[in-house]
């Protein structure tokens, strides 16, 4: 086994489930296979209504590591993973869903990856149902880097928690999850402030795409809704971006001084659609495309042209 620089210490993964059973028990024994032995598995079950629960008990029962808890309520997928981190004891954290499957170093290499940062995170290979590869990364959809600056991972994060490693000083950093932006984003942002993302560029999962995902990979097509209905989501979407926005906003130190008068003046721009907000926000995004896009795998032009979009839309 590979040793970490700092040392052995204790890797919590936690583990989220709701109506998994379909797909838990390859997870499950991907995750017991890792060859990084300080290892505790929570799980936390939503109130599943299938066999999920019975599954997690079975290996619990045959495994020390595995310690499972079931709500009285449902939580939902982000106060789920919140629940589940604060349950936990380890050094480092693993987010883990339900229905994927890690390589048997996945966790090894990323504590020795991880180093002094917060956050690293690594790529993923596209599978389907099956498992059965697709012929895609994820990096082959976003740009992949290590970030440094909370304005990279504003807009726009492709930090999915599969993939990623945590310290537990960033989870309380973090404390207490939004319901308005997925809790890896959210993890991610705050990573920027207090030492950085690192990205460790080997795919050490096999993220399994099917019809029951809570979110689906990059790039998958949006349904298309009549016109009330994308009045409604366009609202629904503003009053969300204000609130992370604003969020992002007040986590930015005021040390960070050029950082956050750009947040201050995205949030100021996303107070409404009056025109005199729209054009401002296009020139927002136009004057700091390259850290805004970032993790878009757009050429130049179509960046710009993806700003000049702000006038009618917004993200």
């Amino acid at each position: 086994m590979i040793e970490s620089p700092l040392g052995p210490r204790l890797v919590s993964v936690v583990l989220g489930t709701y109506n998994g059973e379909a797909y838990l028990r390859e997870q499950l024994d991907s995750v017991l296979a890792q060859t990084y032995s300080p290892l505790e598995i929570i799980a936390v079950d939503d109130c599943s209504s299938d066999a999920t629960v019975s599954i997690l008990r079975e290996y619990a029962a045959r495994d020390a590591r595995i310690k499972v808890f079931v709500n009285e309520r449902n939580l939902g997928f982000i106060r789920n993973f919140e629940k589940g981190c604060a349950l936990s004891t380890g050094n480092w954290i693993a987010l883990c869903d339900q229905d994927d499957y890690w390589m048997p170093d996945k966790v090894e290499k990323m504590v020795y990856a991880i180093g002094e940062y917060p956050m690293v995170y690594c790529d993923s290979l596209l599978c389907d149902e099956h498992l059965q590869p697709l012929g895609k990364k994820i990096s082959d959809l976003a740009h992949f880097q290590s970030f440094d600056d909370p304005r990279q991972l504003c807009v726009f994060s492709r930090m999915y928690g599969h993939a990623t490693l945590i310290t537990r000083h960033l989870f309380e950093k973090a404390s207490p999850f939004l319901e308005e932006v997925p809790h890896d984003g959210w993890m991610a942002y705050h990573a920027t402030l207090y030492g950085g993302v690192r990205y460790l560029p080997e795919v050490l999962v096999k993220y399994r795409q099917h019809a029951a995902n809570v979110f689906g990979v990059v790039g998958r097509k949006k349904k298309k809704t009549d016109r009330s209905d994308r009045a409604a989501k366009k609202r629904k979407e503003l009053a969300r971006v204000r609130i992370r926005m604003r969020a992002y906003c007040d986590a930015c130190p005021d040390t960070l001084v050029e950082q956050k008068k750009l947040l201050r003046a995205l949030v100021s721009s996303y107070r409404d659609f009056a025109p005199w907000n729209d054009i401002r926000r296009v020139q927002l995004f136009l004057a700091n495309y390259k850290l805004l896009l970032v993790v878009k795998k757009y050429s130049t032009g179509r960046k710009y042209l993806f700003c000049l979009k702000m006038l009618v839309k917004i993200k």
